[in-house]
């Protein structure tokens, strides 16, 4: 319902392509070409086998930053911090700059500047392409902070822009070839690609599969450092999730398949208890 309403092009971006989106809610799963990492949920694949799909292993997809995300974020966001920077009366020329990140302000993962974007390994701009968490003045909620918060993207020079974008187009064309056979695939547990599709825009959706205490090191507060001196925190079940991604526009296909899934399945029916 939700992918159904915000379907479509925006009258004032000339750059959306339009494509049609045909909701199956009784896809055959095993007319859809699903693709598998090795280290994917063994439950939820095994759930797919079950309803009748035939998913094979998919080789190593290629590996990408954000380099460049955080410069679109900055730009998504100008008029708005434009407004903020009238309202508090300071000057964006004094906004400053993100810390360097990696080894001796040197040059990201992907080749651009570790003094561009701040953030995440080799300062490629991760905090830019999700809000900028990591910059502000924590003692100042408003004022500079609700500046900073958006202008990490400000700062890197635009031949290293430029060569994020080239970079970013090479990661599209891999992963073409790459899914040329497939009309989704699940990606591995340890982060789900999410990275790489940020930058390809493949579609994803989210899904549980089962429902139980969160393993350490998966978000939350699960992801804490285990304190071996005190007995282990019981913590409460809760959804455990993985992802389908799918081909470039084969966002019907995915949510289909999703369907089906949850369909014959109640994990997303059941819910943490809070308090």
């Amino acid at each position: 319902m939700v992918f159904n309403a915000i379907h479509g092009v925006d009258p004032k971006d000339a750059s959306p392509v339009m494509t049609p989106f045909h909701f199956d809610r009784a896809i055959k799963l095993a007319s859809v070409r699903i693709g598998v990492d090795p280290s994917a949920p063994k439950e939820f694949v095994d759930g797919l086998r079950a309803l009748g799909a035939n998913p094979v292993p998919i080789a190593a997809r290629p590996s990408g930053t954000f380099g460049g995300l955080g410069v679109e974020s900055a730009a998504a966001f100008d008029e708005y911090v434009q407004m903020k920077a009238k309202e508090y009366a300071i000057d964006l020329a004094t906004i400053p700059e993100p810390p360097q990140r990696g080894a001796g302000g040197g040059r990201g993962a992907d080749g651009t500047a570790a003094r561009g974007t701040g953030g995440g390994p080799g300062g490629t701009g991760a905090p830019g392409a999700s809000g900028g968490r990591a910059g502000g003045d924590p003692g100042n909620p408003t004022g500079m902070a609700a500046l900073t918060r958006w202008t990490g993207g400000r700062f890197p020079r635009a031949f290293d822009f430029v060569q994020a974008q080239r970079r970013r187009y090479e990661l599209i064309s891999q992963m073409q070839e790459l899914l040329k056979d497939f009309d989704m695939y699940v990606p591995g547990a340890n982060g789900y690609d999410v990275g790489l599709h940020a930058q390809t825009g493949h579609p994803c959706t989210v899904l549980p599969y089962k429902f139980e205490p969160q393993p350490a090191g998966r978000g939350g507060r699960g992801g804490a450092a285990a304190d071996t001196t005190q007995a282990p925190i019981q913590y409460n079940p809760q959804p455990i999730c993985t992802v389908i991604a799918g081909n470039l526009y084969n966002d019907d296909k995915i949510l289909s398949v999703a369907h089906q899934y949850q369909l014959h399945t109640d994990w997303h029916t059941k819910h943490p208890k809070l308090g």
